[in-house]
């Protein structure tokens, strides 16, 4: 079953905030000094526009690592190939962002976005043929272009839509065959929402937990519907 295979590759935050922050050598040592409560980096970069924190995972893919990047207006969480849950991500990121806030004193979040990125196993083990033949009803009208195709997928882009009142958000999802190994369907989706509301590492969250909920959740079941045909 494509949802009992679903690996999780990357869990990417980005919110821009406001008041920009200022970089300088007293925040720069409150910086280290805040974000080292409960991370424990191995590489810290300092520029003038940006710095960055990041450390590899001990385990799983060699690949594995968290990384914190900040800009003046612009702050980006990851961790690519995660070892830990969503849960754990978020309390992660939860954290740093109460570390960037204790230091920079952001009062809005003027915009934010959520990207998931995840593998599936393919049905019948080769997902150019799933998403070509199955998905897209594709067999012969490849011939005119007179090559293999080595990889194909689809894109959607979802307009903000009504939610009751609530922040929209938008959206754009990536369905494609797996370039590194044929037999697993990649799905990113990117979600932003531009509507600013006032600082909240909660409300971050909960912007994370609903790009994640409909990736998993809304594309698989797209998804599923391919499986038996």
């Amino acid at each position: 079953m494509l949802r009992d295979s679903l690996n999780t590759r990357g869990f990417h935050v980005g919110v821009r905030f406001a008041p920009s922050a200022v970089f300088d050598k007293a925040k720069r040592q409150d910086f280290q000094f805040k974000l080292s409560q409960g991370f424990d980096w191995r590489r810290q970069e300092f520029g003038d526009t940006t710095w960055v924190l990041a450390s590899p995972q001990s385990e799983g893919d060699p690949r594995s690592h968290t990384k914190l990047s900040l800009q003046p207006d612009v702050l980006n969480f990851e961790e690519f190939f995660p070892v830990s849950t969503l849960d754990m991500f978020l309390d992660n990121l939860k954290l740093a962002l109460q570390g960037v806030a204790e230091v920079f004193g952001p009062r809005v979040i003027l915009g934010s976005g959520s990207m998931i990125r995840m593998t599936l196993q393919a049905p019948g083990g080769d997902a150019r043929v799933f998403l070509g033949k199955r998905c897209l009803h594709l067999d012969e009208q490849l011939g005119p272009i007179g090559r293999p195709v080595h990889a194909l997928g689809l894109r959607l882009m979802l307009p903000p839509v009504d939610s009751g009142g609530q922040p929209t958000w938008q959206g754009e999802i990536k369905i494609e065959s797996l370039v590194e190994d044929v037999r697993q369907v990649f799905v990113e989706l990117d979600a932003k929402w531009g509507t600013p509301v006032a600082w909240s590492p909660d409300a971050i969250a909960e912007r994370v937990k609903a790009a994640h909920e409909f990736a998993t959740e809304k594309v698989v079941k797209f998804l599923e519907q391919f499986e038996g045909m």
